[in-house]
């Protein structure tokens, strides 16, 4: 541990005499060095339906004023919630001007994330992976990032944190689909893939999709199992002069548990 030592010189002249000096004490103060780590784990987004991708970021940052050594990060998965997309890590260091790569190897079952280069005081790494959610996960998936460092050398104290990132089962999914091209003229649908993320049946009441002014309906459809049923207008479903369409099928419908079924929505492009 470094000193810094302190002395200082007083020059005076008393009345009627000749310049003199006297010396002050000597002080001491003992540099001394802080070591520190913070882990902030976050997902995006924060809800999710089987096989959704999630997409998790880890900062690592230095708090203290010492440099850390081989930092490495370990993500739990979910516990086995979750599988790590392959390839999909990207890793940054950010010293408070600019970003720039930062090496990393991953290894192991629940992803280890490890740093060659050093963490200097102050400066942080952003860490970015994705993960897919399995059919085991249940309501909630709670992931755990822990970070670890060493105090200047390999052989210095361990310093750690931790942090968890938690997604929530969207109780029903949806997504919507349309070519990413078309010409006037061409038939094209819009589908809607709806998804029972529950344990339970759910039913289906309503849906309504503002309809674009080029676009001419001819009809809609629900594919149930396989199975492709023609909804009849005016009972099933209903449009507006202004294009605004409900499905509101006169029985509704019910979605089993971890059922999807397709609402087709057919029509022509026009001018």
């Amino acid at each position: 541990m470094a000193t810094l030592f302190n002395q200082g010189t007083l020059l005076f002249t008393p009345a009627g005499g000749s310049q003199t000096s006297v010396v002050t004490n000597t002080t001491s103060t003992d540099l001394t060095v802080s070591y520190g780590l913070q882990v902030l784990h976050g997902a995006y987004p924060e809800t999710f339906g089987n096989g959704d991708t999630i997409l998790y970021t880890v900062v690592l940052r230095n708090i203290g004023s010492g440099t850390l050594v081989l930092p490495t990060v370990t993500v739990d998965l979910g516990g086995s919630a979750l599988s790590y997309v392959p390839g999909s890590a990207a890793a940054f260091l950010y010293d408070g001007t600019a970003l720039s790569p930062y090496p990393f190897t991953v290894s192991g079952g629940s992803v280890v994330f490890s740093f060659s280069e050093p963490l200097p005081a102050g400066a942080s790494v952003l860490l970015f992976y994705q993960a897919t959610v399995n059919e085991s996960a249940g309501e909630t998936v709670i992931s755990t990032a822990t970070g670890v460092a060493y105090e200047g050398v390999a052989t210095g104290p361990a310093v750690s944190d931790s942090d968890t990132a938690t997604i929530t089962r969207m109780p029903i999914s949806i997504v919507k689909s349309a070519p990413d091209s078309a010409e006037v003229g061409d038939s094209i649908s819009y589908l809607f893939t709806i998804t029972n993320n529950t344990g339970e049946s759910v039913a289906l009441d309503q849906l309504t999709d503002q309809l674009p002014a080029q676009f001419t309906l001819t009809g809609v459809t629900l594919t149930v199992g396989g199975s492709v049923i023609p909804l009849a207008e005016g009972t099933d479903y209903t449009l507006t002069a202004a294009g605004l369409l409900t499905v509101d099928p006169t029985t509704s419908l019910a979605l089993g548990a971890g059922e999807t079924v397709v609402l087709a929505v057919n029509g022509v492009v026009t001018a």
